[in-house]
């Protein structure tokens, strides 16, 4: 494997990490909260796999999470 040393004039692309508004934080939440009932409705065995990913897919299109793909725990 080649290795390269990058030296201290090296530039990175400019990129701004950008603060999440408030409205995207309550939506992160509440994808998270909606989510976790989900979860929970499929444990006790009260909807099915079909219906846990039907009620999945309406969670992400209604509250669009910003980390909600990468944090989710799927049956």
């Amino acid at each position: 494997m080649r290795m390269t040393q990058l030296s201290p004039n090296h530039q990175t692309p400019n990129h701004k990490s950008s603060k999440p508004t408030e409205e995207q934080v309550q939506n992160e939440l509440h994808f998270h909260l909606a989510e976790k009932m989900l979860m929970k409705l499929y444990e006790e065995k009260l909807i099915s796999q079909e219906e846990f990913n039907q009620l999945s897919k309406l969670n992400h299109q209604k509250f669009n999470p910003l980390l909600g793909p990468l944090m989710c725990d799927k049956p």
